[in-house]
């Protein structure tokens, strides 16, 4: 799970259940960025691949959220977020197309690194607590569940 808002980006089929508000650079060679200063020694940059939109989601329990949508060589993916945590909407369209692709591709770009981030700092933490010896198992009716013991539960446990 990631970011803004407890959301998360998550790989889809189709775009259907989305109505597109905003489809900057939609032409592939509109998403080459060439260097501002010409006497510059750095090379373009292309997002030739990488297919940015903004769209609302539409049914039931959709209502004030916002979709990035984008679509790559590795499929379409998904961020949602609600607008009142974000408020990016009216900033993003009232931008030129080029910094609505930008500023969108990089808020979908930053939520899936820190979602990264997140996956391994939980793989070192079950890690660590199975080097400790500190993963619990609990059962509830005929469910089971597990889970990481803190060092002040293990305490409490040890002290019985």
């Amino acid at each position: 799970m990631t970011v803004i808002g407890h959301n998360h980006i998550r790989k889809v089929e189709t775009f259907d259940g989305y109505d597109i508000i905003a489809h900057p650079l939609p032409a592939r060679d509109e998403r080459v960025y060439y260097p501002t200063e010409p006497d510059s020694c750095s090379a373009g940059v292309t997002y030739s691949s990488h297919d940015v939109m903004v769209a609302r989601p539409t049914g039931i329990g959709k209502k004030g959220r916002l979709a990035i949508l984008m679509h790559h060589g590795g499929g379409r993916h998904v961020l949602e977020f609600y607008e009142g945590l974000l408020p990016v909407a009216s900033a993003l369209l009232a931008l030129p197309e080029r910094e609505q692709y930008a500023l969108a591709y990089t808020i979908f770009e930053q939520a899936d690194e820190c979602a990264m981030g997140m996956r391994a700092a939980e793989a070192r933490r079950w890690a660590e607590a199975h080097v400790d010896g500190r993963i619990r198992k609990r059962r509830r009716g005929r469910s089971q569940q597990v889970y990481v013991e803190t060092e002040a539960e293990r305490a409490i446990r040890r002290s019985r």
